[in-house]
């Protein structure tokens, strides 16, 4: 996929990964929390943050967003999910003299979608505040934290300590490199004008497109976890989980693609759906957003990931949406993003995936 200039932000995908820890040593260990955590400091009073700060952060994140041109907005429910008690976090911030908030990091310990133990790294600083190395005390404390938050959660198997970089985030990716993170994987948003023509897709006998039902959800899972799985991917999903990643979704903008050739009725594809209408404002238009889309080995090559696509492009339009997005990884090996680009869809932004392996 060429969309993405890797030689502008200083990475080389092609240079060797480090070696991996074992995994086999215990998490605990490899972890190797240091015995003194350097909390941040820097202008302003810093403490520790908890769910309460929630609208503070919101406050933040919109003028961090505004000012970076970010295409998406963070919601208020999004950050009372990082305070999750039952999830391993740790957040802490700044606040000026006259009580805002000014500068942020919050780490959380994940492995919904992943098999890898990941500890997540976000936050953010005031424009205004920026070139006083609050962005380095902050990364450094997330290093230390996110160590501790590892060892102590009982949890095992390979782990990282993972930030994700917005490309138009001056210094941020020189920060990580230099605090020792390499660049993983390779993220670009694209956008799809649905004003411009959407072809129809003919599929074969037996195969057609039909509108998303409960009845085809548990196919559609299995569909998912064994289509990613053909390619090495570790991204099984339970049904509880995928319950309620299909229960976010727009029910009239997902289908599945089914196979009537045998007496039983089978899924061969199934594309998911959904809007993100707090994000609006800040694009200038409404989008329809594709969260999920795969077809199994025995299907893949009869135009059936395209007729998906091209239904739910036609049922975005169809409910007024001006574009369709969808975020593409540059080490899907489904070879996903050259089917997008056929069908019209544009590089827009770009965000890379960083990590320190335990």
């Amino acid at each position: 996929m060429n969309f993405l200039d890797l030689s502008r932000l200083g990475v080389d995908p092609s240079a060797p990964r480090p070696e991996l820890p074992d995994p086999g040593v215990p998490l605990a260990v490899r972890a190797a929390p240091p015995r003194h955590i350097r909390l941040p400091g820097g202008p302003g009073r810093w403490r520790a943050l908890h769910v309460g700060d929630t609208r503070a952060i919101v406050v933040l994140q919109r003028i961090v967003e505004d000012h970076d041109r970010i295409p998406y907005r963070t919601t208020e429910a999004e950050i009372i999910d990082l305070f999750e008690p039952s999830v391993p976090h740790s957040a802490y911030g700044a606040f000026d003299d006259a009580g805002d908030l000014v500068a942020y990091g919050f780490v959380r310990v994940q492995t919904a979608e992943t098999s890898t133990v990941r500890a997540t790294c976000s936050g953010g600083v005031h424009p205004a505040w920026r070139d006083k190395a609050l962005g380095t005390s902050i990364v450094a404390w997330q290093g230390d934290i996110a160590r501790h938050l590892l060892a102590k959660s009982g949890l095992e198997g390979p782990a990282q300590i993972v930030h994700f970089a917005d490309e138009n985030v001056d210094g941020m990716i020189d920060l990580l490199v230099r605090s020792g993170f390499t660049a993983r994987r390779w993220y670009t948003q694209m956008r799809r004008d649905l004003a411009e023509d959407i072809p129809y897709v003919e599929l074969g006998t037996h195969l057609a497109i039909e509108p998303w039902s409960p009845v085809w959800s548990d196919q559609a899972r299995r569909a998912h976890n064994q289509a990613f799985s053909d390619y090495g991917q570790s991204l099984a999903v339970a049904p509880d989980q995928w319950e309620r990643h299909v229960g976010a979704m727009v029910p009239e903008w997902c289908f599945v693609a089914v196979d009537r050739s045998k007496d039983r009725a089978r899924v061969a594809g199934y594309i998911l759906a959904s809007k993100w209408e707090e994000d609006w404002p800040a694009l200038g238009w409404r989008e329809g957003y594709i969260e999920a889309l795969g077809v199994l080995a025995e299907w893949r090559g009869r135009g059936v990931g395209r007729s998906l696509l091209t239904h739910t492009m036609m049922a975005f339009r169809a409910a007024g949406m001006d574009f369709a997005g969808i975020d593409v990884d540059h080490d899907d090996p489904t070879g996903a993003q050259h089917l997008y680009a056929e069908l019209g869809f544009e590089p827009t932004h770009r965000t890379i995936m960083y990590a320190t392996d335990l």
